[in-house]
């Protein structure tokens, strides 16, 4: 299967809101913190943490099973499959990615074939699963992420790629429309919505379907501010700085200097979050349109995050680190009085 996008029309297709309407039909549950955080506005997260927990007994119960549920599903890997009956599905993946797209690998009576940053250090239950190959990235970061699955695509061609980092987004979009459903049935209208941003599964399948219902809401991005990919100095109204920005970090993708930065065991909380270079087809997608479809980018301080996740479990919710870098700033706002959406990414 191909690795990249024939032009700039499948690109922007792939990120464009207009381009699922349907609406997810399993179980998406939103929970309000208003009453359990005591804040003035409404809190709604999107319970990533509660996808599949009818059916799947694994260790990560996250939102990446919606994606690879619909990325499955879709036209592309169904004739995949089809025309490759013995092929494994592929991936580059962080930890709840390869959980979610193993689980559906195996659903699918297929084995799973991944690529995993260097950083990421592998949890030891997965020595168990004997379908599950891992390719563990011998360069830094999303650098030598990118690079070591090019390098497999290359190599092998036993491959089913599902290809998240362009895909995910609109594999969220079915979801991303229950959400807007729910939020209309409450009688909401959010004021902002809160993400953080790796594949942008979230951000623009969820959160850019939130901003094309409700225009006035704002889709805001947070970031560690130990390791932030975007530049805390880009104007995000003037497309040509945009376009600047995307073309600066698209050079760095394919330059042959690995980046500098190391993801300290700090950061590593929030890893896979991208700490130095965004997806690169977001990137692409915003040299070519000069819009990011991001407000705002708002830098978390490691230490507002360590509260708000300590806030969290004393109030009964064990979520994951990346969980609490984005409630960080959405607690603060609806302390505020705004009414605020969020994730749980596990």
């Amino acid at each position: 299967m191909k690795a990249d996008i024939s032009s700039s029309a499948e690109l922007v297709e792939a990120f464009s809101t207009s381009s699922i309407s349907e609406i997810y039909p399993g179980p998406v549950v939103l929970t309000d913190l208003r009453e359990t955080l005591k804040t003035q506005g409404h809190l709604f997260v999107v319970r990533g943490d509660l996808a599949y927990s009818n059916e799947y007994n694994g260790h990560a119960l996250t939102p990446k099973l919606w994606v690879y549920e619909n990325m499955v599903a879709s036209a592309r890997i169904q004739n995949a499959m089809r025309d490759h009956p013995d092929s494994a599905f592929f991936d580059g993946v962080g930890p709840s990615g390869l959980e979610a797209l193993h689980f559906h690998a195996r659903r699918n009576k297929r084995k799973s074939v991944v690529v995993v940053a260097q950083e990421f250090h592998l949890p030891p239950h997965l020595a168990s699963w004997n379908d599950l190959e891992i390719i563990q990235a011998g360069e830094p970061l999303e650098w030598g992420y990118v690079r070591k699955q090019a390098e497999m695509l290359r190599s092998r061609t036993d491959l089913i790629f599902l290809n998240q980092a362009l895909y995910a987004a609109k594999a969220m979009m079915s979801v991303g429309n229950r959400v807007v459903r729910e939020l209309e049935t409450l009688g909401v209208r959010p004021d902002a919505s809160v993400w953080c941003m790796a594949s942008g599964s979230c951000l623009y399948g969820i959160g850019g379907k939130i901003a094309k219902r409700f225009q006035t809401t704002e889709t805001l991005l947070a970031e560690y501010a130990d390791a932030s990919a975007m530049d805390a100095n880009l104007n995000l109204a003037n497309p040509n700085a945009v376009r600047t920005f995307a073309r600066g970090k698209l050079l760095e993708y394919f330059g042959r200097t690995p980046p500098t930065t190391l993801v300290s065991k700090d950061n590593l909380r929030y890893f896979p979050l991208h700490p130095v270079l965004p997806n690169r087809y977001l990137l692409q997608l915003w040299k070519h349109t000069g819009e990011t479809g991001i407000s705002r980018v708002l830098r978390v301080a490691p230490e507002a995050a360590l509260r708000v996740h300590e806030r969290l479990r004393v109030a009964g919710f064990d979520w994951t680190h990346t969980t609490s870098l984005a409630l960080a700033p959405a607690i603060q706002l609806a302390e505020e009085g705004k009414n605020v959406v969020a994730m749980v990414y596990g």
